[in-house]
C-alpha cells in the first residue's frame, strides 16, 4: 500500500473538479439563492459524480474507453439536452427571497444533489480527463491491488469536495448582495451559461469533426 495514492488522488480529484463549467455555474448560483447548505449539496452531488468517473478510470480503463468511443453521441447529446433543460430551469427562478432562508431540508438538498451528480456523470470528458492525468502521474503502474484504488478513489471524492466546499465558501461570502431584482438577474444569467453550455454541446455534435 502506498500512502501517497491517496494525496495523488485528492490532487487529481481537486484539479478535474476545479475548471469551470455548467456545475460551477449551477452550484454559485444555488448558493447565492438559497445558502451554502444547497450549494453544499450541489457540490457533493458532482464530487460523487467525478468519483464514479475516478472509479471506472482505475478499474476498467479498457472498457471505459471502448464504451466512450461507441456511445459519445448518445451520451453527448443527453447532457446537452439536460443542460438545456437545467438552464431553463435556472434562469426562470423567480429571485424574491429573504436574506435569511430556511435550513434546507432533504426535500430542497436531495434535488440539488440529485440534479448535480447527473449533469457530471453525462459528461464523458470527465472520465477522459481521468484517463489522462492518471497516466500522466502513473497511478496504475504504482497501485498494487484493492486496497491501492480505492485509496485513489477515496482521494478523488476528497479532493473533488474539497473544490466544492472551497467555491461555495467563496461565493457565500457574495451572498448578502443578491437580493430581490439583482437576484432574478442572476439567475437569468447563470441559466443562460449553463443553457449556452447545453446548446454548445448540440452543435458540437452536429458539426463537429466525425471519429
Amino acid at each position: 500500500m502506498e500512502a501517497g495514492l491517496l494525496f495523488t488522488g485528492v490532487a487529481v480529484g481537486f484539479f478535474v473538479a476545479a475548471p469551470v463549467g455548467p456545475v460551477a455555474v449551477l452550484c454559485v448560483q444555488r448558493t447565492l439563492a438559497d445558502g451554502r447548505g444547497v450549494g453544499y449539496g450541489t457540490g457533493l452531488g458532482a464530487s460523487l459524480g467525478d468519483t464514479v468517473f475516478g472509479a471506472l478510470a482505475i478499474f476498467s480503463v479498457a472498457v471505459v474507453e471502448s464504451f466512450l468511443q461507441e456511445h459519445r453521441p448518445a451520451i453527448q447529446a443527453l447532457g446537452s439536452l439536460a443542460l438545456i433543460g437545467l438552464g431553463a430551469h435556472t434562469a426562470s427562478a423567480r429571485g424574491g427571497r429573504t436574506l435569511a432562508p430556511a435550513r434546507p431540508d432533504h426535500e430542497t438538498l436531495l434535488p440539488a444533489f440529485g440534479s448535480a451528480f447527473a449533469v457530471t456523470i453525462v459528461n464523458p470528458i470527465t472520465v477522459v480527463a481521468f484517463l489522462s492525468i492518471f497516466a500522466a502521474f502513473g497511478v496504475s503502474e504504482r497501485t498494487d491491488g484493492l486496497l491501492d484504488s480505492w485509496l485513489v478513489i477515496v482521494g478523488v471524492f476528497v479532493g473533488a469536495s474539497a473544490w466544492w466546499f472551497l467555491l461555495v465558501g467563496v461565493a457565500s461570502v457574495f451572498r448578502q448582495r443578491f437580493t430581490g431584482k439583482g437576484l432574478a438577474w442572476m439567475n437569468a444569467l447563470a441559466g443562460l451559461v449553463i443553457l449556452g453550455f447545453g446548446v454548445y454541446g448540440l452543435l458540437d455534435l452536429a458539426w463537429g469533426p466525425r471519429t
